[in-house]
């Protein structure tokens, strides 16, 4: 994410979570961000960062975590191209102008065919890496 331009709140991480600064990163709320993604296949959740402007409903940060994904085999390759899924995605949604002229902070708009290619890469990392190798379902 950091070598996408990506800010992370801590530069980094010392365990399984990762916070991004939406807001200075792409100019979206952390509920924008979390929306477009999940409209896209990835499940993240907002969440407030250090001296939030955007207060703990709409965020300017979303969180990841990655047991789910490691649970499943997924190694640094594979987070790779989760992080350019996300980067992808987010750099292509765009805060909806409110009444007053301002950017909203609630509303979006994401480019076309974003999200169904995103499900799409995503649904393949997936079926490439199994929760249960071996097990047919």
């Amino acid at each position: 994410l950091m070598k996408r331009g990506v800010k992370l709140v801590t530069d980094g991480t010392d365990n399984h979570l990762v916070l991004l600064d939406v807001a200075s990163s792409f100019g979206l709320t952390g509920r924008q961000a979390e929306s477009a993604l999940l409209d896209s296949g990835v499940v993240t959740n907002r969440n407030s960062i250090p001296r939030d402007p955007n207060g703990a409903w709409y965020t300017s940060g979303v969180r990841i975590g990655t047991p789910a994904l490691t649970s499943r085999g997924f190694g640094a390759d594979e987070f790779d191209r989760v992080a350019e899924l996300m980067v992808d995605v987010l750099k292509q949604t765009t805060p909806v102008t409110a009444s007053n002229g301002q950017p909203g902070k609630a509303k979006y708009t994401l480019v076309d065919g974003v999200a169904d290619r995103t499900k799409a890469a995503a649904a393949e990392l997936l079926d490439a890496n199994p929760l249960y190798p071996g097990l047919e379902l």
